[in-house]
């Protein structure tokens, strides 16, 4: 089997993409299971096609061009989950033939062939999570796609703008998920291997990489929101600790497939022979990027499969010394068919009964059903972090993530964070107050003619209605 990819014939191609629709449509279009990130994803798109700005009339942290993306998508599907599964399979499929394209078209393999992009695709299928649409997936293919312009260098001469465009790509993958800021590691690193005047190079790359950012800073300034984007984005807090949303055991066991395949492409690799100054080179920043990409996936607020995405690319360019060695056929053959099999098993492992022998446990990224139905097609602000009220109904107010909103809720001592509460609020008046932090005897105490216009549900004592 892994021979036919051993060539760029358009068949191949062809095949490759068969392979993975077929182990990722079944499941999305018969099955979509509602996730909280998605949710939380649709609520920021549907906000801004309200007519709201986000960080001024959002109170969340998702990057501005992930927010965009949601906000196209709202203004395309409206609420859809399969749009968004859908769109997710695209950029991965997307990803992965972009990652092959610029593999294949700078030589740094001995062949030519489609191999990484099997891997990518196969390893891609592996979990669910990795067709959830998070900016996390989202800056990984500018990622990607940033890779060409920053490894010519030595082939084509020293080229002003390919490192300016590159740099520029590297700002596009930040503003939609800051911590990939960090690959200007990669950047660096690619300067250093690959340009002529390494200072002068990665000053124009950092140039190129600041000056999005300098456009929507711009932006923001006259929108009066520029100390939101600051705060919210620009400025947040970075997690140095390591924070499970899934149990550890079901991380490892979903990863263990990819782990495997890593670790012997990486010894497959250290075994080459003398190579091409360029290709060891090539080899030499891939390595790099494998160890940034580990350091942003364990600082981030909460670790899960979908954090891996970005160690795809790393693999799937070793897994080709791995599936090229001097190792007989039908041992290649084996292990490919093992990862083929091992994917299918574990994505459709509900389907066939099996889960209760792998014992994953997916409920800590799943929605469930709101606890009061009664409450549906209305406006609604939830106090605290249950977003299962939002699934069928529309949410009003800046309040949407509630760890930010803490700059007011969590500071009602002070006179400003009382003020611009009471300031949202007559602009926007939600029917519903879901009070899961306790906060409404002290709220109508300190702002009567906002939320004394509430009474308490006699069912329900965190459910206040507008009277």
């Amino acid at each position: 089997m892994i021979s036919y990819f051993r060539s760029i014939l358009p068949s191949r191609l062809i095949l490759l993409v068969i392979i993975y629709l077929a182990i990722q449509l079944p499941l999305i279009l018969l099955r979509v299971t509602p996730t909280s990130p998605e949710l939380l994803h649709m609520l920021v798109g549907e906000r801004l096609a309200d007519g709201f700005s986000m960080y001024r009339d959002v109170y969340d942290n998702t990057a501005p061009l992930s927010a965009m993306v949601f906000w196209m998508l709202d203004l395309l599907f409206g609420r859809s989950f399969l749009a968004y599964r859908l769109t997710a399979v695209v950029l991965l499929l997307l990803q992965a033939i972009l990652l092959n394209s610029t593999l294949n078209r700078h030589n740094v393999y001995a062949t030519k062939d489609y191999i990484p992009a099997l891997l990518y695709l196969v390893l891609g299928s592996i979990s669910f999570e990795f067709n959830m649409l998070t900016p996390l997936l989202i800056g990984n293919t500018f990622i990607i796609l940033s890779l060409p312009y920053i490894v010519t260098l030595s082939k084509e001469g020293f080229d002003n703008n390919r490192l300016f465009v590159g740099g520029f790509i590297l700002g596009l993958a930040a503003l939609c998920y800051l911590p990939l800021a960090m690959f200007l590691v990669v950047g660096a690193f690619a300067v250093i291997f690959f340009a002529s005047n390494t200072f002068r190079s990665f000053l124009l790359m950092l140039c190129g990489f600041s000056f999005p950012y300098v456009v929507l800073m711009t932006y923001y300034f006259y929108n009066g929101a520029l100390a939101e984007f600051l705060e919210m984005h620009l400025f947040r807090p970075w997690q140095l600790q390591v924070n499970f949303l899934r149990p550890p055991a079901d991380v490892a066991k979903l990863m263990a497939i990819p782990a495997l395949i890593a670790i012997l492409s990486f010894m497959s690799a250290s075994s080459l022979p003398q190579r091409l100054v360029f290709q060891v080179k090539f080899q030499q920043l891939m390595a790099v990027w494998m160890g940034v990409a580990l350091l942003v996936m364990f600082t981030r607020e909460e670790i899960t499969v979908a954090t891996f995405i970005l160690s795809l690319p790393p693999i799937a360019y070793f897994s080709q010394f791995l599936f090229t060695s001097g190792q007989k056929p039908w041992v290649l053959n084996t292990i490919i068919l093992v990862a083929l099999a091992g994917t299918v098993i574990l994505r459709y492992r509900s389907v066939l009964g099996i889960n209760q022998y792998l014992s994953l446990d997916e409920s800590p990224l799943l929605l469930t059903d709101a606890p009061d139905t009664s409450i549906s097609n209305s406006t609604v602000l939830v106090l605290g972090k249950d977003f299962n009220f939002y699934i069928q109904n529309k949410p009003v107010t800046p309040y949407l993530n509630w760890e930010l909103s803490q700059r007011h809720f969590g500071d009602l001592d002070e006179y400003l964070s009382v003020f611009e509460i009471s300031q949202n609020f007559e602009r926007e008046m939600p029917t519903y107050l879901i009070d899961k932090e306790g906060l409404m005897a002290e709220l109508k105490y300190k702002l009567p003619a906002v939320f004394g216009k509430y009474e308490q549900d006699p069912r329900n004592s965190n459910i206040y209605k507008l009277k």
